[in-house]
């Protein structure tokens, strides 16, 4: 028994650490990936050198050079977009590049053309560079102006070659807070794809999904999800063992990346960092504090409304649902990647096995052998029915077919061309008896083509014995009607005129006597 015990508890642990510490939902990242984007920034330098040794001549360059690039997100759908301070706003002073580049072709000396200080030989030319670097002094040699340039390129398809234009509404005091940008053309139909922005980083997140681009984003160039864990939850601190990726992530244009609840699907922070820089998690309340700051509420588009709805469906793998939602989505937004991407495989998987509502739907083969395990009992269940159903009704049909006949044997021919209201006059009762509603039986009468109705002649028996005036019985049918002429049928019920084929009284219902 002993060892049957350990067998048991060592499978058990097995189980366990065959599980997953947390879950990764299929398709957690695919509400903000559609409003991830890449921003480049540049630095356009206007420079201006005074040379002085004989006459004063003044030297003027213009420079672009550039500065940072990164990944953000789209927070609004006519384009505000948060990254990292760092993406727009460099280490690298670029008026100490457009220095070297001019002094090195004013004066043809060589001078590399980086961001670093250098020195020359030449005391008189060597004064003259370092006084052109900055900062700008009474004494400097070079007047120098820089305007930063920043670009923001969605994830569309086909993609935008030169990107879209963006001015810096605010950045942070470190390379790592938030920056906020604001796209100059190309939001004005309020139709970019925008990201779910979380309220806080809670104390239970333990996964979080970075979501970047390593080039401009294109088909060729998707975005990237990679997931790292914290290490203790909630915290701004990755494992170990994550570190490492995140680091080489950050290489490849992962700064000012979204972080994703990978249980929420929304963003709850920004990664930071590069190689002056430690690995750090800008919180997604710091990013409120910095969209309050700029003025700007996160808020949806009508395409992202669409697009989570068509979401639904495609991870509930209800892919011929999903296809019309999808093309609803591109109706809006022609250019959206994922929905491109997804409507692709919504139509390849739609009625295979994979599809959700086609398994739902059972196969013709599988109903033919359900329909013929269960027929005998279907068959015997719906005889027995229609039995039922016959035996109710011409049981009673029955019956008042066999009091009709037994009232006219009874009684004389005169006796029996009778009106139900005199009855009761004719046995000598004081007064008419009352028909009851309905009569307890329906008599078809056959007559000649119809003529328009007369007055029937007065019963005089009736009047002198009726309390109450009452309806007159109709003639008695000519038993042979003339030859050629069709029968005419009506009901005794309602009075209502009955076709050749009618079972039943087209106006009050009451079955009609099969003779």
């Amino acid at each position: 028994m002993p060892s049957l015990h350990s067998l048991i508890a060592g499978l058990g642990a097995l189980g366990l650490l065959s599980l997953p510490f947390h879950p990764h939902p299929s398709g957690s990242t695919d509400r903000v990936t559609p409003g991830v984007v890449r921003v480049e920034s540049t630095s356009h330098v206007s420079i201006t050198l005074l040379d002085d040794r004989s006459v004063i001549q003044q030297a003027v360059r213009e420079y672009d050079t550039a500065l940072a690039e990164g990944s953000g997100f789209t927070v609004t759908p006519d384009g505000v977009v948060v990254t990292a301070t760092g993406v727009v706003q460099a280490s690298r002073d670029p008026r100490i590049y457009a220095a070297n580049r001019i002094f090195s072709e004013y004066f043809k000396v060589k001078v590399p053309a980086d961001f670093s200080r250098h020195t020359l030989d030449d005391p008189d030319l060597n004064r003259r560079l370092q006084a052109c670097y900055p900062p700008q002094g009474q004494n400097s040699t070079c007047i120098a102006t820089v305007t930063t340039g920043v670009t923001v390129f969605p994830y569309l398809d086909p993609p935008l070659p030169d990107g879209l234009p963006a001015q810096i509404l605010t950045t942070g005091a470190s390379p790592a807070a938030p920056a906020v940008l604001k796209v100059t053309k190309g939001g004005e139909k309020q139709t970019l794809p925008t990201v779910p922005v979380g309220v806080s980083l809670g104390p239970s997140v333990v996964a979080l999904d970075v979501i970047s681009f390593a080039g401009r984003p294109s088909a060729k160039q998707p975005a990237k999800a990679d997931t790292a864990h914290l290490d203790p939850p909630g915290t701004r601190t990755f494992k170990q063992e994550d570190r490492d990726k995140l680091a080489k992530l950050l290489k490849n244009g992962a700064t000012g990346g979204a972080l994703i609840d990978d249980d929420k699907s929304e963003v709850v922070g920004l990664l930071a960092g590069d190689s002056g820089t430690p690995l750090t998690i800008t919180p997604v309340d710091e990013i409120r504090t910095s969209l309050v700051a700029a003025g700007v509420t996160p808020r949806r588009g009508p395409v992202d409304v669409v697009y989570e709805s068509a979401l639904a469906s495609y991870h509930n793998k209800l892919y011929a649902e999903a296809v019309p939602v999808l093309l609803q989505v591109l109706n809006l937004r022609p250019d959206q990647a994922v929905a491109l991407d997804h409507l692709k495989v919504a139509r390849a998987k739609t009625g295979t096995a994979e599809d959700a509502g086609a398994r739902a739907t059972a196969s013709p083969v599988s109903v033919a052998k359900k329909s013929s395990a269960i027929s005998p009992l279907l068959w015997l269940g719906g005889g027995a029915a229609v039995v039922i159903v016959i035996a109710a009704g011409a049981v009673p049909a029955l019956v008042r077919r066999r009091r009709r006949r037994s009232g006219v044997e009874g009684g004389s021919a005169a006796e029996h061309a009778h009106d139900p209201a005199t009855d009761g006059v004719a046995s000598g009762q004081a007064g008419p008896t009352v028909p009851s509603w309905p009569p307890a039986a329906t008599q078809v009468f056959e007559a000649a083509p119809y003529e328009p109705p007369v007055s029937p002649e007065r019963d005089v028996t009736r009047e002198a014995g009726a309390a109450a005036p009452a309806a007159a019985a109709p003639p008695a049918p000519d038993p042979s009607p003339p030859r050629g002429q069709a029968q005419l049928k009506f009901c005794t019920q309602c009075g209502m005129r009955l076709g050749p084929g009618h079972r039943f009284c087209g106006f009050c219902g009451h079955p009609a006597d099969p003779r």
